[in-house]
Order: structure tokens, then sequence, then C-alpha cells
């Protein structure tokens, strides 16, 4: 009986590598019009996804994340180069606006993190053509609910099927430290107003991480077979 719970522990103790999921708010958040990159105190208190019916306030979203500081901590934890990114979600708190209207949203993923999103900036709206290399992760529906209400999308799950986009995400989270991402409208009549990461009331745009422990080969050895002892043990106790 003692042998059967060692065991059991020892198992447990490889297969339930652990999980460490950190959290880092957006320190940089642009919203893009036909006129360039949106200044003052509106341009980072807020971001703005609105379509073309929307005229010269049509607007595209940016959001870049500084992550070097989660990476030591998961080098600290697993040792360089020895974790793997399990999934990745994106947070965003709703500020609405009198203007604000239900629509498709597109996430896209882009690897240009020295382009500036603060003016002077040469972005500007309509997205296309801005980020080159620029890959859709998702498309969401917005609906406005009330100010203060907490989006969240998981652009990224190791377990899960995952587009162009989606692994282009989570490569550059294991080779950089820096993450853009970029909210384009999904229809012309969305509008939506999200709290910036200056915004006095809300959390701005959030990443959120969670890595594993990349298992080592005698780990995974122990792992199968203690699982082995242990059913052998079990069918000979019954």
């Amino acid at each position: 009986m003692n042998m059967l719970k060692t065991l059991t522990a020892a198992v447990l103790s490889v297969a339930a590598l652990s999980a460490h999921a950190a959290d880092v708010e957006a320190f940089q958040n642009a919203t893009v019009q036909p006129g360039g990159v949106r200044t003052g105190g509106s341009g980072i208190n807020f971001f703005n996804v609105e379509g073309a019916d929307f005229g010269s306030f049509a607007s595209y979203g940016v959001v870049r994340f500084d992550i070097a500081s989660l990476k030591s901590q998961f080098d600290a934890q697993y040792g360089v180069d020895g974790w793997v990114v399990d999934s990745i979600s994106l947070s965003l708190t709703q500020s609405n606006a009198s203007f604000t209207a239900n629509g498709a949203v597109d996430v896209h993923f882009t690897g240009n993190d020295s382009i500036s999103i603060v003016s002077p900036s040469p972005l500007q709206y309509p997205f296309a053509g801005d980020f080159a290399d620029a890959q859709q992760i998702l498309s969401y529906t917005f609906t406005e609910i009330a100010s203060g209400t907490l989006e969240t999308y998981s652009l990224f799950n190791r377990s899960a099927s995952n587009n162009a986009g989606a692994q282009a995400l989570a490569a550059d989270i294991l080779s950089d430290s820096r993450v853009t991402l970029a909210l384009v409208e999904g229809d012309s009549g969305v509008a939506a107003t999200y709290a910036g990461y200056n915004n006095n009331t809300y959390a701005g745009p959030t990443l959120s991480i969670e890595v594993t422990a990349v298992p080592e080969a005698d780990g995974w050895a122990m792992l199968l077979a203690g699982l082995g002892l242990i059913a052998a043990m079990t069918r000979r106790r019954m």
C-alpha cells in the first residue's frame, strides 16, 4: 500500500508539470484614423475600432505589450528554453461611447514591433498595407453591454487546432520580448471603444500567457513506467 502511494505521488509529480500563468497590460495602444494616429489624452485612455461607415472617424486599434519581465519569470522557474506556451488570451474592457455599434472585429498578429504607434507615426487607416506581415488570428462579434464589461478572447491553445496567425503569435512569444496586435473592423458598421492602458477607471488591454515546463525524456519514461506499474498493482488488488 505504501509503495502504491509512493509511486502514485511520483507519477503525479511528473504528470502535473506545473503551469505558470501571468498577465501583462499593454504599455502602448493607438487608434489609427484616416488622418493618422489619434493624439491627446483620448488617444491613450481609449482605443477605437470603427468601420468605414464612420467616415473620417473610421479607425483600427493597435495594442503593444512588453513581455520581457514575464519571460524572465518563466526562465527563472523552468530555465531558458525550458518552457512551452500552453495558452494565450486577450482581455479588453468596454468603455462605451454614444456612437457604439455592434459588429464584427478581427484580431491580427504582426511581428512588426518597431513601427511607432504614437505620433509621429506612418500608420494611417485603412489597415491594409500598414502591417505587411499581419495574420488574422480570430474574428469575434462585439456586443455592447456596459462600460466596465470585460471581454476575453482565446488567441492560442496548444491542445487545440490553431491557425497560422495563432501559431505565429505563440512562436513570437518564445523568440521576442514584445507583442503587437491589431484590432480591425470586420464589417463597416462596427464601432467598439475599449479602455486604453492609461485609462483611470478600467484596466487596459491585457495579455494572459500560460506556459508549462518542457518535460525531460527521463521524466516521461518514469511517468509511463509508473502508470504501468500502478495499473498492474491495481489489477492484482481487484
